[in-house]
């Protein structure tokens, strides 16, 4: 019988007979009429089923705004049954999380001198996903990740770091990283992942495949965009149901997730598989913020203390996950440790860009976003593009009146002048380079031409060059401009 669940046949019952409660099978169902006769009149008898039909009308009016606070109020009820149950269910459950005695003393050494120092700062999580059939069994780890979980900012940055990436493990020599969970278990993982980082990791958290796939399904599935089709057995764990997704929107069960998170059959191989997992934890952040999946909280707090490993309690997890309530999905960074393929005496490993790490560790530490966004292009003004405007209509005061439409709109307006010849049908605005903002602008603000790139058959010095049209006059006509 699992820990922290009560047998019926160990609580004792205790049963009331009464006469009073007790039911004749045969008379159940029957209407029972009042034992005296009633006085109450006809007018009585409309006025106080009137007045019943507005009482209950009121009752269904105030069940049904209390709806929406019901839902909110999941969680909170979810805690006070913890709370009521608390050293049954929830012992259980940090008993069902915890490692071994020897495993847990080895882990707690090396996570110790990482603790923050204040129970709100900003903290480090190493998360692994191990190639195991059974939880805790010595195998390589095939998915590591180092989390930077700050209450603070209630932001989170995810650095994943590639299964092949060449390191020296401590005590083994220099491998692939993923080799170090299986020297040496969750322990040598973290000691190796915080000598190759330099960050303080004080918590951790490892899960097998099969508990991977149990926990997606106890939160009811994951909707994932897969960015392209994918068939792989392996990563399926030679499932053929499962091993077949389609490219698009799709609503992910455990199995179909597991394939996606794992595969490699891409021409990026692991890379490609890390941007799909990242992918897949936004979408489990987006998946829980949505209100019915507050009602599947009991059974995916289960299913986590069955399949994962953590030196996190129950208390601890539900007080980080109430520190991090609300978090927008933007807020959750997702960024791969810079690096580059290459084959070192036959073996294909991921070579760190030294320089690169070094430069995100330092922003990750900072609080800043590992990955810096592109800086926006400045915004482009009328008055920053220069403009030249040729008659290539052969209608008179065609070029002047374009001239004059431009310059109302604040750009700078040069030479006006006829075009070589004077068989342009169309307006067109002509750009050289690559960059088209300018005359973008410029087709925005008249409301009319189109954008043609130069490629040396026009001659300008201009930002921009404007060839009016024999359309230029229709277009003022229905636009009554």
């Amino acid at each position: 019988m699992p820990v922290g669940r009560h047998s019926a046949s160990g609580r004792r019952t205790s049963v009331r007979s009464s006469s009073r409660r007790r039911r004749d099978p045969a008379r159940a169902g029957l209407r029972v009429e009042p034992v005296t006769p009633s006085t109450e009149s006809r007018r009585d008898h409309v006025r106080r089923r009137s007045h019943g039909d507005v009482l209950e009308r009121a009752r269904m009016a105030r069940r049904r705004k209390h709806v929406v606070m019901g839902c909110g109020l999941t969680v909170l009820i979810a805690i006070v049954a913890a709370a009521v149950f608390g050293s049954v269910w929830v012992g259980g459950l940090n008993k069902r999380m915890a490692d071994s005695a020897t495993i847990s003393d080895e882990v707690t050494e090396v996570l110790k001198a990482a603790e923050p120092e204040r129970r709100d700062d900003p903290f480090y999580m190493l998360i692994m996903g191990v190639d195991a059939r059974e939880l805790g069994e010595e195998s390589r780890s095939d998915t590591l990740i180092v989390a930077r979980i700050d209450p603070p900012q209630n932001r989170v940055t995810m650095l994943s770091i590639p299964r092949d990436t060449r390191v020296d493990i401590p005590g083994h020599g220099t491998t692939k990283i993923n080799a170090a969970h299986a020297y040496g278990g969750p322990a040598l993982a973290i000691e190796t992942v915080s000598e190759l980082t330099g960050l303080p990791i004080s918590h951790y958290a490892e899960v097998n495949f099969a508990g991977f796939k149990q926990i997606v399904d106890a939160l009811g599935g994951v909707t994932v965009d897969v960015p392209e089709d994918i068939y792989d057995m392996k990563a399926a764990n030679h499932v053929e149901a499962a091993a077949r997704l389609e490219q698009g929107v799709q609503y992910l069960d455990g199995a179909h997730a597991l394939t996606f998170v794992r595969s490699r059959q891409f021409p990026e191989g692991d890379l490609q598989r890390i941007r799909n997992q990242q992918t897949f934890f936004k979408a489990v952040l987006v998946e829980m913020q949505k209100p019915a999946n507050l009602l599947r909280l009991p059974s995916a707090i289960e299913a986590v203390a069955d399949a994962m490993y953590t030196d996190l309690s129950v208390g601890d997890m539900l007080r980080i996950a109430n520190q991090m309530k609300g978090m927008d999905p933007d807020d959750l960074e997702t960024v791969t440790m810079p690096g580059t393929p290459q084959t070192i005496g036959g073996g294909s490993y991921i070579v760190i860009d030294d320089d690169a790490f070094s430069e995100m560790l330092a922003r990750i530490e900072a609080g800043e976003r590992a990955e810096p966004l592109p800086e926006e292009p400045p915004t482009l003004l009328p008055g920053d593009v220069t403009v030249t405007v040729r008659n290539g209509a052969g209608i008179e005061g065609v070029a002047s009146e374009a001239a004059a439409a431009l310059t109302g709109s604040g750009f700078a307006v040069g030479e006006v002048g006829n075009a070589d010849q004077f068989v342009y049908d169309e307006t067109l605005v002509v750009y050289s380079g690559e960059d088209s903002s300018a005359a973008d602008l410029v087709v925005s603000k008249l409301d009319r031409g189109r954008v043609v790139q130069s490629r040396g058959m026009y001659s300008f010095s201009t930002d921009v060059l404007v060839v009016v049209g024999k359309d230029w006059r229709a277009t003022e006509a229905a636009t009554g401009q």
